[in-house]
């Protein structure tokens, strides 16, 4: 891998080694990087720009490389014998909330450059009703929020009449709530109802 940045820096006009390890520690840190993010910008042209390289380079840690071009993302994910970052079981509950506003308002063509905008009433509604469970209190739910949008899955927006701000739910949630994730829950649900594991 140091050879091939080498080789890489080498070329006139190309970026310094720092600016690789700039853009490889934004993506290990945040997961996502998205261009229409100023702070993120640089990073993500690195990245696009030396896709085989970056690809590579986490291949080797164990991760797989996102691009989606459509949207302006890149993102990791951990490949599949490697660990998942473990969430909380309310925010892994409220990301799946998420999901299900997510992909109701791309098949209501609401989606604005691949994000959908859903108020905070309306996903701790669905939280309640489709989980049969109580909403966390107000400043744990705005925990839970601050904790998904480090993970660059969603952004907050200007707050409305009840406090509660407009949540901006990011393409990035189909990725980590995809076919593998949907899988793994699927045969845990599957071990309870056979009675092969406790809740």
């Amino acid at each position: 891998m140091l050879r091939d940045l080498r080789q890489v820096c080498e070329r006139p006009g190309q970026a310094e080694p720092a600016d690789f390890r700039a853009a490889a520690a934004a993506l290990l840190r945040r997961q996502f990087l998205l261009l229409e993010r100023v702070g993120d910008r640089d990073a993500y042209r690195l990245v696009v720009n030396h896709f085989d390289y970056f690809s590579n380079l986490f291949d080797a840690l164990g991760w797989t490389l996102h691009r989606d071009d459509t949207f302006g993302l890149v993102g990791l994910l951990p490949g599949e014998a490697e660990g998942y970052r473990h969430l909380r079981l309310v925010d892994s509950l409220m990301l799946l909330c998420l999901r299900l506003l997510y992909e109701e308002g791309m098949e209501r063509f609401e989606a604005r450059e691949g994000c959908v905008f859903a108020q905070a009433e309306t996903l701790l509604g669905r939280y309640e009703t489709l989980l049969k469970r109580k909403r966390p209190l107000l400043s744990d739910f705005r925990e839970i929020l601050r904790r998904l949008r480090r993970y660059s899955l969603i952004e907050m927006q200007e707050e409305t009449e009840d406090g509660l701000p407009v949540i901006r739910i990011l393409p990035t949630i189909r990725l980590v709530t995809g076919d593998q994730v949907q899988g793994r829950i699927a045969a845990y649900v599957g071990a309870l109802a056979n009675g092969e594991m406790t809740p």
